[in-house]
């Protein structure tokens, strides 16, 4: 039979958009076609709640319409032959029915909603090997997941699968075991998308599918499959007999331990079993083979190893993996005359890299030395002919590039962001056929080096960019207290405007006006600033040692494909509105004079998606309609604003309906003038909106503002917000005065507002409300307006309880964990067993440990 379900071996889960539903449901048909095809399957049965859509699109392909004589659907609650039966317009007869059938070519659905049917009893009677025949049977699992960060990375293994049906099945049956363990499935996308250059790798995906399982497995599953890659040839082999050639050849010391290695190797579909009256068989799948004995891969990372492998490991490898291991010293000269991949990153106790350690390695084209310990690469490196990627990103002890990375001819990749690296050598200027430079200068830049005469004055030597006439994506960090590149910066724009296959830069620029010369020599050569993804800091400033912008929200603006950071700056440069043109983000930070964001042309801001604000002492509105009449922010899904003592309220002026509409998440951090979040008229326009945090605002009430609480509340409002955290706010009387506009909350956070004495029912009536946080105290106390339309609600058993001797980000960020966690754990009981109506949730014990800030 098929592969039942390729990716229920994963979690079950509940699709909160169409995105991986669709993937699925696209490789089953498309499994399910290859399927009716094969002479030796004649049942198939399907697993998943999107079983019904199989169906639809199996059904309507014209190529199984004009292959079969008869397609049908069938119930199977009330007896598979009768409904089919009546389909075909029989009376019930069964004799008829089967000798009917038996001269037919079929394709028969059957919907088992239960899974109660055994599909080996099904159709014996039918069975004509002249005509094509088929039952395909659909079970709607009935499994269920929390919509969390898993479904992201879940869709990014499939996508990285690319329709690779035997991929997605191992890399299930692998995550299977690690499903709560995000940094695995992390790992799992990046071992997906490496490339391989070498033409003898013929199936990549399949490659990097196992280069992770086998990576993964703390056994040594790469010994036992290479035996049955090289000895089984393409036949079965007894059980028993392949145990005991693995017992003679000391891959294992018991029979026993070989039954279940084999038993996982089978569990984890590497390899097949299967049973006659002769006895019990395995063997290995054609495709798994072809890439095993094509390749000679040493996997060894994340292992923990505290020595490297021993030089007779290294000598046939064709890829190496010892990343993420504790060892300090590596080979001094190992004999890799095959070797194309090495992957050294992670590994944080190595310090060193001996002086020879290269010399052997004629045809290692990627070479990653990210996140160790390194201060200098060896004089070796410069043998590495055949090169093309070098990977030292994170290496923060590393001080200086040898100007023998000049002789690495065929690099394409260089990248040594997050580096200490001081100055580039001017020989990289040879390196002509260089697509990528990423690079990071932070380094110690004081006085010591002035006298040095390899190094000038400058980080960049003149003359090294403009001669990468290959460069497509340019990275340039540097230090904003870094005055050589202050000095300099100029004739690097000129420079870099010459690289006319450019589609990725990232630059600092100190003044306002540099941002002009870049748009000047642009236009006047063939650099398109406007098609490219760009990433620019203007404006001088020092670097700062603790910055107020949490570190998520700076690394969710750096992802940006166009953004924009104003830092210190006056006035409205008109260079600033033209690039906020093109910008999906912008950061402006410590703004002198702004009073509101709509001073910058904010009408000119169609693509903008995401906006920090911090510290701009004047801005009192971020949107003031009454400078000009464009429809407003219409694509801005994040806003966060930190640190800023005039702002009294959003918006100023009419509210223009549509305005903020894709608006997702809004922060408000530290604005101790604000009183108003919203008027009424705004959460109609903020339909979109999914999470919501203000705090340490003292002067906000509630954070949607009527004249007249008594008014007749909306219907509708707010209809995705699912998370909604207040915090530190002394006046805080009232969430939304009764307003009915939560109908999607799931977690509300509530911490030191000891003016919040009472809660409208209506506030929290939503049937998707899983938590409630504060202190202990004040849920105890907590009063419950009456209402007319709901009684009050007993919600202690969701109620999670905040202290004050903790750091309340951290306690929320574990009580977040812990509840995702626990849904998904439940969720997985739920899908292995059934059960009936479960005990109603008991409250917790609640502590009085809490008080407000």
């Amino acid at each position: 039979m098929i592969i039942q379900n390729m990716c229920n071996q994963t979690m079950p889960i509940t699709w909160p958009d169409e995105k991986l539903p669709n993937l699925v449901v696209n490789l089953a048909t498309r499994h399910i076609l290859e399927e009716t095809e094969n002479p030796e399957v004649q049942r198939i049965r399907v697993l998943g709640r999107d079983g019904i859509r199989v169906i639809s699109a199996v059904k309507d392909l014209p190529q199984i319409q004009q292959r079969f004589d008869i397609v049908i659907q069938v119930d199977t609650s009330s007896g598979i032959e009768e409904n089919i039966a009546i389909q075909l317009g029989f009376s019930l007869n069964k004799g008829k029915l089967n000798e009917f059938l038996e001269t037919k070519s079929f394709l028969i659905f059957l919907d088992d909603g239960f899974g109660w049917t055994n599909l080996y009893e099904v159709g014996k009677e039918w069975w004509n090997s002249n005509n094509i025949q088929k039952i395909v049977c659909i079970t709607r699992d009935q499994g269920v997941y929390s919509p969390t960060m898993t479904e992201d990375l879940l869709i990014n293994v499939v996508e990285k699968c690319c329709g690779h049906l035997l991929a997605v099945v191992l890399m299930a049956r692998a995550l299977k075991m690690v499903q709560f363990d995000f940094s695995v499935w992390e790992h799992a996308c990046y071992m997906l998308s490496l490339q391989h250059d070498r033409t003898q790798i013929i199936d990549r995906v399949l490659c990097n599918t196992l280069a992770f399982i086998l990576g993964q497995r703390s056994d040594s599953a790469h010994e036992y499959l290479k035996y049955c890659a090289f000895y089984m040839e393409r036949k079965e082999m007894d059980k028993d007999d392949l145990i005991q050639q693995w017992i003679k050849h000391a891959l294992i010391n018991k029979f026993d331990e070989g039954e279940k290695i084999v038993g996982d190797l089978v569990s984890a579909f590497l390899l097949d079993s299967f049973d006659d009256h002769n006895g019990n068989f395995v063997r290995i799948r054609d495709e798994i083979r072809e890439v095993l004995v094509n390749s000679h891969f040493l996997y060894r990372g994340g292992k923990g190893l505290s020595r490297a492998p021993k030089y007779e490991a290294w000598e046939v490898a064709l890829e190496i993996h010892l990343m993420n291991n504790k060892f300090s010293e590596l080979p001094n000269s190992p004999n890799c005359p095959h070797l194309c991949t090495l992957f050294l990153q992670n590994n944080c106790f190595l310090r060193a890299i001996p002086p020879l350690f290269f010399q052997h390695m004629p045809m290692l084209q990627i070479l990653d030395l990210s996140h160790t310990k390194i201060r200098y690469l060896p004089y070796s490196l410069s043998g590495l002919e055949q090169l093309q990627r070098l990977l030292l990103r994170g290496c923060k002890l590393l001080m200086e590039l040898p100007p023998e990375v000049g002789e690495l001819h065929n690099l394409k990749t260089l990248d040594f962001e997050g580096t200490e690296i001081i100055r580039l050598p001017k020989e990289v200027g040879k390196l002509t056929n260089l697509t990528s430079l990423k690079m990071s200068f932070y380094g110690d830049t004081d006085d010591r080096w002035k006298d040095d005469q390899y190094y000038s004055s400058r980080i960049i030597p003149q003359n090294v960019v403009c001669n990468l006439l290959q460069l497509e994506e340019l990275i340039i960090d540097v230090s904003p207290d870094n005055k050589q590149w202050n000095s300099n910066v100029k004739e690097i724009v000129e420079e870099v405007c010459q690289l006319d296959r450019l589609n990725t830069l990232q630059i600092y620029l100190p003044e306002v006006l540099l941002l002009n010369e870049l748009w000047k020599n642009a236009s006047s050569s063939s650099v398109n600033i406007s098609g490219m993804h760009f990433r620019f800091t203007v404006g001088c400033h020092m670097k700062r040692i603790i910055s107020r912008v949490p570190l998520d929200v700076a690394t969710k603006f750096g992802e940006q494909e166009r953004y924009l950071k104003y830092v210190n700056g006056k006035c409205f440069p008109i260079e600033i509105k033209k690039i906020l043109g093109e910008a999906t983000a912008l950061f402006l930070d410590c703004h002198s004079t702004a009073t509101s964001l709509s001073e910058f042309g904010i009408g000119t801001m169609k693509n903008l998606k995401c906006c920090v604000l911090a510290e701009c002492d004047e801005i009192q509105a971020i949107v003031d309609a009454d400078v000009n009449k464009y429809l407003f922010l219409n694509s801005l899904e994040y806003l966060n604003v930190y640190y800023m003592k005039s702002l009294k309220s959003m918006w100023k002026g009419k509210f223009q309906q549509g305005a903020l509409s894709c608006l997702k998440v809004l922060a408000l951090y530290t604005c101790p003038q604000l009183t108003t979040i919203f008027t009424r008229n705004m959460i109609f326009s903020l339909r979109n909106l999914e999470e919501l945090v203000v705090e340490d605002c003292p002067k906000i009430e509630s954070i949607v503002l009527t004249h007249n609480p008594n008014a007749t509340q909306p219907l509708m409002g707010f209809l995705k917000l699912k998370k909604i955290s207040l915090h530190y706010m002394p006046r805080l009387v009232s969430i939304s005065y009764g307003f009915l506009i939560l109908p999607k909350l799931e977690w509300m956070s509530l911490y030191d507002c000891p003016s919040l004495k009472t809660l409208h029912p209506e506030e929290v009536q939503s049937r998707d409300l899983r938590t409630i946080t504060g202190e202990a105290k004040w849920w105890e106390e907590l009063k419950w307006n009456d209402s007319e339309c709901f009684g009050r609600p007993n919600l202690d058993a969701i109620f999670v309880p905040i202290y004050w001797d903790k750091d309340l980000t951290t306690q929320l960020a574990e009580i977040n964990v812990n509840i995702k966690l626990g849904c998904k754990k439940q969720s997985l009981l739920n899908s292995l067993q059934w059960t009936g109506p479960s005990d109603s949730l008991k409250a917790p014990a609640v502590e009085d440990r809490t008080r407000s800030k």
